[in-house]
């Protein structure tokens, strides 16, 4: 009687508290809505300010949104933008007389799948496209590293401020093994694997990479570094050879070696760059005519991201992007191109934040089916893999789509092993030449924790009326036999996924063959070896699949999955789930976990990297599991 009783209690105390948590919030919205409807104007002669601290991410572009609602629960500056809103807002910018230059501030963060070297070459072609207005675009920079200088190298001029440096020794991968550790606690780790470069296995399997999984590390990762150097030494007029002997040399450049290198304009204050905009802005608005009213383009969500600098008119990137998109869109177009997007692990079922659920978006591409309006579907993949399942029933939904309408592959910074799966569909593939793709291969990994179970009093016992009834039992190691059970189906996964690249790319088995093996390429390379069609962008993509539909005319672009409203935001955020890694370290209560896990350098850096890869082992959820994935998490600094 007294548990029920206590129970009861317990349940109306936590009634209450979400409650009034909910209701605080709401009310809050609804106040603080009431004051910021008001649609963001741009002031003329504005600045339009890019801080590189936000992510660009594969995702469909937002509309404005419309309540201080939606701004408090997207957490304001701290959103990723979506890539394809930036590059339309720049275009835009271009043409618009009320902009009257950018300015490139901040650091580039290094993790997760946003912001990766491709979506960034897309970034620097669109700044180069606004170059073509004539307008500047200055680049402010402290300590960039090679992202950083990457992007900020588009820019007409480049400032490096006096105590900071160019940190831009090259491109290094570095991966996390788990091995030790695993034996340190009695967790045993068995595996079958199709590919001599399929080294996905390896954190849980080995302590140093295989002479195989280091070989193709060092090969792609060259390729990238080879577009970066092109790319920078194209904008800024310099020689590569000159190039790389300065940074093998330097390794951290300082300012004055910068400037007399050619690598930056000049070496200044933070201030003599306000001090240059605030004129540019002061002759467009002569020339507009118009009379000084900065905070026209100011907007309080994005107060933290703008300059402090209260005369000089200006707008964010994050509230000109939404503006410049929804003049972008052709709504009373009959015809559509849908752009679906997958971005993050593939997973069995309905998935996550940061994931590609087998169910869900195979539900998302049937409604692309069956919708008339859309002629086309271009597919931007930015995922490692996962799932063999998961992507088997995405890339069946996307053959039933071909089948009555064409299919277009963009690929972003990696679209490898169940990412290249889910591509097979396409009638066209484009990547860009530092996209990492390919690692054609699977593997099966097991666990079992059969010693650290002893070692703390715990035992099992089994009855089963099958031999190999109890295959996936983790309370014990597989035997042989059942090694070689598991054996025979990754090798089955591994010849249909072969197969399906074969008919794909118009290649014959033995010739897939001899490029898998799980090796994993640049986009640069997979067009040579015939595992894309051509080098391009999201733009290209949507070009050549208006070409394969036979549109003409105007037609509108739509994207999905939609983007959650602030409702489910809301719920979301009441529910509070974190990553199951992230409960597991306390991350979600503890004031310093968080802290690490959100800081910058070398140990917040370690700290997540460590986080992300146990966390992608938790996702392993396919029900035979086998699974399509890239060696490792892609990790390049």
């Amino acid at each position: 009687m007294m548990k029920q009783f206590l129970t009861a209690i317990a349940a109306n105390l936590l009634t209450i508290a979400i409650c009034v948590v909910g209701g605080v919030l709401l009310l809050v919205g609804i106040a603080a809505s009431a004051g910021s409807t008001e649609p963001v104007n741009v002031a003329a002669g504005s600045v339009l300010v890019i801080d590189l601290e936000r992510d660009f991410s594969d995702r469909p572009a937002e509309t404005p949104q419309g309540s201080f609602l939606d701004d408090a629960l997207s957490g304001g500056r701290g959103d990723a933008i979506p890539l394809r809103a930036a590059t339309i807002a720049l275009k835009a910018a271009a043409d618009d007389d009320r902009i009257s230059g950018i300015l490139l501030r901040g650091t580039i963060s290094a993790d997760g799948y946003a912001s990766g070297f491709a979506a960034l070459r897309e970034l620097r072609a669109a700044i180069a496209g606004f170059r073509q207005s004539k307008k500047p675009v200055h680049a402010y920079l402290v300590n960039p590293d090679t992202r950083d200088y990457y992007v900020a190298s588009a820019a007409s001029v480049v400032t490096l401020d006096p105590f900071g440096s160019l940190a831009m020794p090259g491109l290094a991968s570095e991966q996390v093994f788990f091995t030790g550790m695993f034996e340190k606690f009695g967790i045993g780790m068995q595996v079958s694997r199709v590919g001599k470069f399929k080294a996905a296995v390896e954190p849980f399997t080995r302590k140093e990479m295989s002479p195989e999984n280091r070989w193709q590390t060092e090969t792609y990762l060259g390729d990238l570094w080879s577009e970066v150097k092109r790319g920078v030494a194209q904008s800024r007029g310099i020689d590569t050879l000159a190039l790389q002997s300065l940074i093998d040399t330097q390794g951290i450049i300082l300012p004055a070696e910068a400037k007399a290198a050619k690598l930056v304009d000049r070496v200044a204050y933070f201030d003599d760059v306000l001090d240059d905009l605030q004129k540019l802005a002061a002759v467009a608005r002569t020339a507009d005519g118009a009379r000084p009213s900065p905070k026209d383009s100011i907007r309080a969500a994005d107060m933290a991201t703008l300059l402090d600098r209260p005369t000089l008119p200006q707008i964010t990137l994050g509230d000109y992007a939404p503006i410049a998109v929804a003049k972008d869109r052709s709504f009373s177009a009959s015809q559509t191109i849908a752009i679906v997007y997958a971005e993050g692990d593939i997973v069995d079922g309905e998935g996550g934040d940061g994931m590609i659920g087998g169910s869900s978006l195979s539900r998302e591409l049937r409604r692309m089916r069956y919708d008339s309006k859309v002629k086309a579907v271009v597919l931007r993949v930015n995922s490692p893999g996962g799932s063999a399942i998961a992507s088997e029933q995405i890339q069946r939904e996307l053959m039933l789509i071909r089948k009555q309408k064409p299919i277009v592959v963009s690929m972003g910074t990696v679209a490898a092993s169940g990412g290249y799966w889910i591509s097979t569909a396409a009638a066209r593939v484009f990547a860009q030449p530092n996209t990492i793709t390919g690692s054609i291969g699977v593997f099966s990994l097991v666990p079992n924790i059969k010693v650290l179970a002893n070692r703390n009093g715990v035992t099992f016992d089994t009855v089963k009326t099958g031999r190999y009834a109890d295959l996936f039992s983790i309370a014990r190691p597989r035997s042989e036999a059942e090694l070689a059970v598991l054996q025979r189906g990754t090798d089955a996964v591994y010849d249909a996924f072969i197969m399906r690249v074969s008919t794909a790319r118009s290649l014959s088995t033995d010739s897939v063959r001899a490029i898998a093996e799980g090796r994993v390429w640049s986009g640069e390379d997979a067009m040579r070896i015939g595992l894309v069609d051509s080098i391009g962008g999201l733009d290209a993509a949507l070009k050549s699949a208006a070409s394969l539909a036979k549109i003409t005319g105007d037609y509108d672009v739509r994207e999905y999955p939609r983007v959650r409203s602030a409702t489910e935001k809301l719920t979301e955020l009441l529910e509070h789930k974190p990553t199951p890694v992230a409960a597991a370290v306390g991350a979600a209560t503890n004031p310093g976990a968080s802290a690490l896990l959100s800081g910058r350098g070398p140990a917040s850096s370690l700290a997540r990297d460590i986080t992300r890869e146990l966390d992608v082992l938790l996702r392993y959820n396919d029900p035979r599991s086998v699974y399509a994935r890239m060696p490792f998490i892609l990790r390049i600094r």
